[in-house]
């Protein structure tokens, strides 16, 4: 019986996942789509039965919509036919590996939840992901994002801070990320704003957990609805690794609401009045930067104490119209850093795993098989 299977959808996984099993204490396999058995016919009852078919088939005609390819009824007919082939082979291979964990990179991509729908009743899962915080790898046996383990409960994070020494605030430096248009100019930012930074609309952030904006073309008008109820100055930056580009946007910008797209993440950030998110890692990032953080869509840092957060129109120009009255509180954003920092994060990159960071992650892993002992 294989302890850990790995499953691997891009080459920077099977690396990392070959490198925790250069670790004593793990024992598994890492598998690819093309290492799967093959199908076995009298599967199919079994399978089909197990699968959220409507699920499936709106998630992948969602992203295909969003990056504006066909979705239709000739497509959705061979999607079925792709989903039933590769369950098929995915039950095959759980039946081969009989897991005692599966182990997955995001968990999100279709291949990924047919595996989790054929997981049989006492198997595990863990889950892992780029860090929440400079230099460290998320590891969760939940999933990731706002489907992480992270506690919700402000009372949590108020009981915890009472119980941790507080060290002094080290100076945080972010990792700028490498845009895909070089050479962009920064402007000279305005003495107060708002800070909304886009995100990719073809990233899961955005397509599954947040239900009332679909994309940043939406998001813009709200910055629009923001200045024009409030008279705020709105600031935004495109994210740096989408390919959509927004002409009739900037069409659309005026002294009091501009894209400073050249401009540092952290300077944007740190010179805000406040910063205004769906669920992206930009705010969690302020957070880090001490900035006051409103969402507008599903984060795992939703946490009432710790930011403000808006489920419509309405609420978001309330909340905004307030500031700077919020009801936020540094002790409890606090409590919630050092808890990720201490607790949940694992220190080190995956990108550049050294011994120590095998261990941790097998320690981590390990625990979750003990807890079957």
């Amino acid at each position: 019986m294989s302890k850990f299977l790995f499953f691997s959808l891009a080459k920077h996984q099977s690396k990392y996942f070959k490198r925790l099993l250069e670790a004593p204490e793990l024992s598994g396999v890492v598998r690819l789509p093309a290492d799967m058995p093959w199908p076995r016919i009298f599967d199919m009852a079994r399978v089909i039965r197990r699968l959220n078919w409507s699920q499936l088939i709106e998630d992948k005609c969602q992203e295909r919509q969003v990056k504006a390819k066909y979705a239709g009824v000739f497509y959705q007919l061979l999607l079925r036919l792709e989903l039933l082939f590769i369950a098929l082979r995915a039950q095959a291979l759980l039946d081969q590996e009989q897991p005692q964990v599966l182990v997955l990179w995001n968990g999100s991509h279709r291949y990924c939840q047919i595996l989790l729908a054929l997981l049989p009743a006492g198997t595990r899962t863990a889950f892992f992901e780029n860090g929440l915080l400079p230099n460290t790898t998320t590891f969760d046996p939940q999933g990731v994002n706002f489907r992480n383990s992270v506690p919700r409960d402000a009372e949590f994070y108020r009981r915890y801070a009472e119980h941790v020494a507080q060290s002094p605030e080290e100076a945080i430096e972010l990792v700028p990320r490498k845009p895909r248009v070089e050479g962009l100019q920064p402007i000279e930012l305005p003495k107060q704003y708002v800070f909304m930074p886009f995100q990719d609309d073809r990233d899961t952030q955005v397509r599954l957990f947040s239900p009332w904006i679909k994309n940043m073309r939406e998001l813009f008008a709200l910055g629009e609805l923001i200045h024009a109820k409030t008279g705020l100055t709105v600031v935004f930056k495109e994210h740096p690794s989408s390919r959509e580009s927004y002409p009739e946007l900037h069409q659309r910008c005026h002294a009091s609401l501009l894209f400073a797209n050249g401009n540092s993440t952290q300077e944007l950030i740190e010179s805000s009045l406040f910063v205004v998110t769906l669920n992206s890692t930009v705010g969690l990032e302020s957070l880090l930067l001490g900035r006051p953080l409103l969402t507008l869509g599903q984060a795992f840092f939703n946490i009432p104490g710790v930011v403000m957060h808006a489920d419509s129109a309405a609420q978001m120009l309330d909340i905004a119209a307030a500031f700077p009255e919020w009801p936020v509180h540094p002790e409890l954003r606090n409590g919630f850093l050092h808890y990720l920092k201490h607790q949940y994060c694992v220190p080190g990159g995956w990108q550049q795993a050294d011994d120590a960071h095998v261990h941790e992650v097998a320690a981590r892993m390990l625990h979750l098989v003990d807890k079957d002992g």
